[in-house]
């Protein structure tokens, strides 16, 4: 079985693929060093080059066509690559995420990463990251008439945000592993420091920060469960094991999504209702303090 890896730009997919690669013997093919390569021979960068193939098919095709001729070889590929998942008929499918502020962060401080714009600033590469995601999901949508879902499309959803390509890579190896064997797993795997707080009496329990908790004890709690509007994971419940996957450093926390954007929690309640009236601001400072690290960011709003 091959392994389509794909995701946030600058979430560490292709060092952790070519690891992967080193580990398992297997082989590698990025269609992004083709699609650079391509823009490179006419003098554009990647978003330049994207703008471009909106209007050039043949880019696409070029391309689709390294992934389609994979189904016909006999070794075993990783494949770095957008739309891996969707041309090539057996793989591992994982979606590797990473916070807005890590991944513009990593993408800038990548002096061997070839045909990116000029961005010169952290706000200007993230609006460069999100137009050139907008302009190739929209590309995808109107030649292929797919619209990716993170979470069903996908069978790994693994955020790479504080976390290092060796904890990256050995979990993706044990999850393939056991993929492959028919066993059970964890879909959803996030760092504990995107997931933002809810409930207020909880918040202001005494016994919310536990203590003593090592990461053998974190990591054999059951999965929290989160809601997630635009783009940002709220608690659902597990204020405790979160708080112990924090202290105790975990890469990863894993994660049971419940709904997202506009769906219904329960018959009772949808996500946009649930954030309204269980998260508050105010609530962040207290949760940092408690474990020693800030946000990366804060939501636009409580909605």
């Amino acid at each position: 079985m091959h392994i389509s890896i794909t995701g946030d730009l600058g979430s560490g997919k292709s060092t952790v693929a070519k690891e992967i690669c080193r580990i398992l013997g297997l082989s590698y093919l990025s269609t992004g060093l083709i699609q650079r390569r391509l823009g490179q021979e006419k003098g554009m960068d990647t978003l330049e080059f994207n703008k471009f193939a909106n209007n050039n098919k043949e880019v696409d095709e070029y391309i689709d066509q390294q992934l389609k001729d994979v189904n016909d070889k006999t070794e075993s590929y990783v494949l770095d690559s957008r739309l891996g998942w969707h041309f090539v008929n057996k793989s591992f499918k994982i979606y590797a995420m990473a916070i807005d502020e890590v991944a513009a962060t990593r993408v800038l401080m990548d002096g061997k990463r070839v045909g990116e714009p000029n961005s010169g600033d952290l706000k200007t590469k993230i609006r460069h990251q999100k137009e050139r995601r907008k302009i190739e999901n929209d590309r995808f949508e109107k030649i292929y008439g797919i619209k990716p879902s993170i979470f069903k499309d996908f069978d790994v959803i693994i955020d790479t945000s504080t976390a290092s390509i060796e904890n990256v890579t050995e979990l993706i190896i044990e999850l393939y592993q056991k993929h492959a064997s028919h066993e059970p797993y964890n879909k959803i795997w996030l760092s504990p420091q995107r997931i933002f707080p809810t409930n207020t009496a909880v918040l202001e329990s005494k016994n919310i920060y536990p203590e003593n908790k090592s990461a053998a004890d974190a990591e054999a709690e059951p999965p929290i469960r989160c809601v997630m509007y635009d783009r940002e994971f709220y608690l659902f419940d597990g204020h405790r094991r979160l708080s112990a996957a924090i202290k105790a450093e975990m890469p990863f926390v894993p994660v049971i999504l419940m709904a997202k954007d506009k769906e219904m929690i329960s018959d009772e309640i949808d996500v946009i209702s649930f954030i309204q009236k269980n998260f508050d601001k105010k609530y962040i400072n207290e949760w940092e303090t408690a474990h020693g690290f800030k946000f990366f960011h804060y939501p636009n709003d409580s909605e």
